[in-house]
């Protein structure tokens, strides 16, 4: 593996302005949606060590977790993580109901992977408009689980390719509710270097 990278003041801020419009479009989207007003908390942006992810992610209770691959400019994947309260919660918000079993009927899962759709495909898109290079994202894979065995799994399958992980945290808000939501992104080396250098370019680098 290489030396782990760290993000430049300018990267961080190109990044973290990313993740704010990327969220911000999803955030009207969500608003349509539930046909209430959706607030949002700044996401927060670190760039973690591959091997550093999974321990950061232990809970004691499953995670709805949306998984979509990542191509064109960049490979690697987009990882969408919702507590299962967060989720039902959104079920209930978008279906005006939900079962109180701990898994999720055929139903929840299609409205679960069209609000991954949304929430990654906005950050996808500011991402991909802002630095002039092509994205792309696969349909989206539903996974209930730890988040520490997804991540695992991810990390197996990409353990020779990638160094880092950007994850972003943010906090949506429904009437007085919670939703808290993880957007880890992994790529290869290559793609991050480029992702980065393009970062780099905005400012003349």
């Amino acid at each position: 593996m290489n030396v782990s990278k760290t993000l430049t003041d300018f990267q961080y801020d190109a990044l973290k302005e990313v993740g704010n419009i990327g969220i911000g479009h999803a955030t009207t989207s969500l608003s349509q949606m539930v046909n209430k007003k959706v607030g949002i908390s700044l996401p927060d942006l670190k760039l973690v060590p591959l091997l550093d992810v999974p321990q950061m992610l232990t809970q004691e209770s499953p995670v709805v977790s949306i998984l979509l691959e990542l191509r064109d400019d960049a490979k690697g994947y987009l990882l969408l993580l919702l507590s299962q309260d967060s989720a039902k919660m959104l079920i209930k918000l978008i279906l005006g109901e939900m079962q109180e079993e701990d898994t999720f009927n055929e139903m929840e899962q299609s409205v679960l992977m069209e609000l991954g759709n949304i929430i990654t495909g906005n950050y996808v898109s500011a991402l991909s408009n802002l630095l002039s290079i092509s994205l792309r994202l696969s349909p989206p894979v539903h996974v209930y689980d730890f988040a520490e065995s997804i991540v695992n799994q991810i990390v197996f399958l990409m353990s020779e390719e990638v160094d880092e992980v950007l994850l972003l945290n943010t906090e949506f808000s429904v009437d007085e509710a919670k939703i808290d939501g993880k957007i880890l992104v992994f790529t290869n080396s290559l793609s991050l270097n480029k992702i980065l250098d393009s970062v780099n370019r905005l400012a003349g680098i």
